[in-house]
């Protein structure tokens, strides 16, 4: 099986959108693992993030717009140098959120996880035109996810309660 088989067989299942709303909440499971100081935990949650666009079914309906943003991003990873400045960024960013959570800056680890998502989504915006709304689903989700847990810790910790 060569590697473009195996891209065409993983970005099929990428387009279900529950492998694009799992992502927030593994963010937030890595965060956890990185403010409780697990390696254990970072690397097995790290994995199984990576691994969770293979997790769904192919769907039986596309969104267009999603299709043609998985598209840009499937042709980013088939050209070598444009995959490794892809992974090599996505690794920073998250290499920046652990590190954050780890040293219990939950202001620093927020705005991070916000920038994050948000350039994901204008990344999009800028590489696929129009189509690159179709995430925008997601990234709300992530954003109100991502915020709503960190405002309520900050809530908790202001008022020395957690």
């Amino acid at each position: 099986m060569e590697l473009k088989d195996i891209l065409n067989w993983a970005f099929e299942r990428h387009l279900n959108p529950l492998s694009w709303y799992i992502r927030p909440v593994f963010l937030i499971i890595l965060a956890y693992f990185a403010y409780r100081r697990s390696w254990k935990g970072l690397v097995v949650t790290f994995l199984l993030m990576m691994s969770s666009m293979f997790w769904f079914p192919a769907p039986p309906k596309i969104n267009s717009q999603m299709h043609e943003v998985l598209k840009y991003e499937k042709m980013l990873l088939s050209n070598p140098i444009s995959a490794t400045i892809t992974i090599t960024i996505m690794f920073i960013f998250i290499v920046m959120i652990v590190r954050a959570f780890w040293k219990h800056s939950l202001r620093m680890g927020l705005f991070i996880l916000n920038a994050a998502l948000i350039g994901k989504l204008v990344l999009a915006l800028i590489f696929t035109g129009e189509n690159g709304w179709g995430p925008l689903g997601n990234t709300i989700f992530g954003l109100i996810l991502v915020n709503g847990i960190g405002f309520y810790l900050l809530y908790k910790m202001r008022n020395k309660k957690l």
